[in-house]
């Protein structure tokens, strides 16, 4: 399975978008002689929700307020999820070195509701080694765990819900195996531990991942091979990291390391040449920076920092995508992030989250869709050993134009 497409699939349909694509790749040479391909799209989002969200221009779980304030609706529009990017391939090849990158940006990157500010998507640079099947990525991409992503019109796809991986710096190292019509791939990468702020020595300007000893390490192996349906590939994968993160425990100095790890597995199925089942699954611990475990990655007790530990956790998604003619495509899936209730006890919070979701798109022409969806999303909080639940149901248009 080709890494670097890590959940395209998904991101073609979008949150409620209004994107601009011209029908050939836009194309430039730089003066070293690189070529830069210009892609991508303007967009504006727009949602109802009947109950409040962690955030309502993607929505990953419910608002624990929603327990006491049920239906406190709302509308949100952004032009966040406009996306530019440029593709770069080398001019300057040789027989044997073959090299390309990418450059992407959003605008979820802050700022205000009509002035947001940009945010770097992929940024990285590639080279590979003529048939040998062997590149070196060094840059910010996609996780290599969990590389698929839910088929939702919602820019949080099913994050936090079923939905493990992120994007962060890596050097990353693939060797890729032909096996009939498909390949063998297996890939490892040293990413960057992205922690949080110190929760007990407040003055320390360090978070807990630049203070870690080790970088965490990324690892997947994976077949991609056609079946029974003519131009699509059946596509199985196992993947996993383990990393640290260092919580000073008080200003003298005394520290303890929390490990993050994750055992993940993929599926691609296509069942017919209209149907295809994809679907992930994860379990793990402190996986709040992986979109994993509901946002929880470490207990942190103030009245004890000695016993301040990682947050387990598991996980999966399930979703069928249908398209039966050129221009009208159909998605259903679910997904759940559940915690180990253990871990939690003491603090409470965020136990399980369960996300539904229906959509369909549109294609008015080769360049501009429209979409619609459904979404339902159910968080479990726990508070001294009673669960009670917040829910929601969004309804998003989506409308895209891109070039």
């Amino acid at each position: 399975m080709n890494f670097n497409i890590k959940k395209t699939v998904a991101q073609v349909i979008l949150l409620s978008s209004f994107t601009a694509f011209a029908a050939e790749p836009i194309a430039v040479t730089t003066k070293s002689g690189v070529s830069a391909t210009l892609y991508g799209f303007a967009s504006l989002n727009a949602a109802y929700e009947d109950s409040k969200s962690n955030n309502g221009n993607f929505a990953n779980f419910a608002a624990a307020s929603d327990i006491t304030n049920k239906n406190d609706g709302g509308w949100y529009f952004t032009p966040n999820l406009t996306r530019i990017g440029v593709n770069l391939s080398s001019g300057n090849d040789t027989a044997f070195f073959k090299a390309n990158g990418k450059i992407e940006v959003d605008f979820y990157g802050g700022g205000s509701g009509n002035a947001p500010n940009p945010r770097l998507r992929h940024g990285y640079g590639e080279i590979s080694f003529g048939k040998s099947g062997f590149s070196i990525l060094g840059g910010q991409t996609w996780d290599l765990i969990s590389p698929l992503v839910t088929p939702t019109l919602n820019a949080g796809v099913l994050n936090n819900s079923g939905d493990a991986g992120l994007r962060r710096a890596q050097l990353r190292l693939t060797e890729k195996i032909p096996v009939g019509e498909g390949s063998l791939d297996f890939a490892v990468a040293l990413v960057r531990t992205i922690g949080e702020t110190q929760p007990y020595n407040t003055s320390s300007a360090s978070e807990t991942g630049v203070d870690a000893d080790i970088p965490t390490i990324q690892g997947r192996i994976g077949i991609a091979l056609p079946l029974w349906v003519e131009g699509k590939k059946f596509g199985l994968g196992v993947s996993g990291h383990y990393g640290q993160e260092e919580v000073d425990l008080d200003a003298t100095g005394d520290t303890k390391e929390i490990p993050s790890w994750s055992f993940n597995v993929d599926l691609t199925l296509p069942i017919t040449r209209h149907f295809t089942v994809l679907g992930e699954y994860f379990i793990g611990a402190n996986l709040d920076t992986y979109a994993a475990g509901i946002g929880r990655g470490l207990v942190s007790n103030a009245d004890d920092p000695e016993n301040v530990k990682s947050i387990g956790a598991y996980g999966g998604w399930v979703a069928l995508q249908a398209k039966f003619v050129q221009k009208v495509a159909f998605n259903v899936g679910a997904g759940l992030d559940k915690l180990k209730r253990e871990d939690i006890r003491k603090v409470g919070g965020r136990e399980q989250n369960f996300s539904f979701f229906a959509n369909t798109t549109y294609n008015l022409t080769d360049e501009f869709s429209l979409g619609f969806e459904y979404l339902h999303i159910q968080t479990d909080y726990l508070t001294a050993n009673t669960v009670k639940d917040a829910d929601l149901n969004r309804y998003q248009l989506s409308a895209t134009y891109t070039f």
